[in-house]
């Protein structure tokens, strides 16, 4: 009798040993599964945001395994607007007149991040690009420059900056502008025309407008250097902006 007794207990014994056994890999199930979840929630996303006086313009933000998208034109849309509070009600744009025109960066991404500007200055009228007005009479006024550094590579058309050093998670950048003026010298060349009594001054550049276009985009902190070398063909040591 003892000895059916020793056995039952040992049975007992093992089947609990068993269920112990069985609990302890579900938890390291869990446990395994769960690391693996916040990792996919946390996961390292670069995102850089445009913004005029204070406003955001336009962002794009990587977010699980795609890019996003927002803009003041609308989601929709893939560029912001600028320059649509410039004037007031009713306001007509005024030659030689400094607008205000704060232009900075904001890193809204989870990581730190080197941050590239490009800037686009041009004539339009028609639907077609003026080639023989100058970008230069679009005055858009450039400031900060010991933080911002400007490409050698820079055309009449095209300002390229490269903000100094890191741009870290949810900081705003110093402004790269602060003011926009159109040159006057834009009316200067008028052809008059007198009908008797009647003296018709005609503009030769009447009815052009102009266009400011900023492009801004980020590469991660990790590997700097030859990712900055890929992503936008320059050396940083040479710019001193690592």
């Amino acid at each position: 009798m003892a000895k059916k007794r020793i056995t039952y207990l040992l049975l007992v014994l093992a089947v609990l040993l068993l269920m112990g056994s069985a609990v302890g890999s579900t938890r390291a199930a869990l446990t395994y599964y769960s690391e693996n979840y916040m990792a996919e929630i946390t996961v390292s996303q670069i995102g850089v945001s445009l913004l005029e006086n204070g406003e955001v313009v336009s962002s794009r933000d990587y977010n699980r395994n795609e890019w996003k998208v927002n803009t003041n034109r609308g989601g929709s849309s893939v560029n912001g607007a600028l320059l649509l509070n410039m004037l007031g009600p009713e306001e007509k744009l005024a030659l030689n007149k400094e607008y205000e025109e704060k232009l900075t960066v904001r890193n809204s991404g989870s990581i730190d991040e080197y941050v590239r500007v490009r800037i686009y200055r041009y004539w339009m009228k028609d639907g077609k690009k003026i080639t023989t007005l100058s970008p230069d009479l679009i005055d858009l006024n450039l400031v900060n420059e010991e933080v911002w550094v400007k490409s050698p590579n820079e055309t009449a058309e095209c300002t390229e900056l490269f903000y100094k050093g890191i741009l870290v998670s949810g900081a705003e950048s110093e402004a790269f502008a602060d003011t926009i003026r159109i040159d006057g010298s834009v009316a200067a060349e008028a052809k008059v025309e007198r009908n008797g009594d009647t003296i018709t001054t005609t503009y030769k550049y009447d009815g052009v407008e102009f266009h400011v276009d900023v492009e801004v985009d980020a590469v991660q902190t990790h590997n700097a250097q030859d990712a900055i070398k890929s992503a936008w063909g320059v050396d940083a040591s040479s710019l001193g902006i690592l």
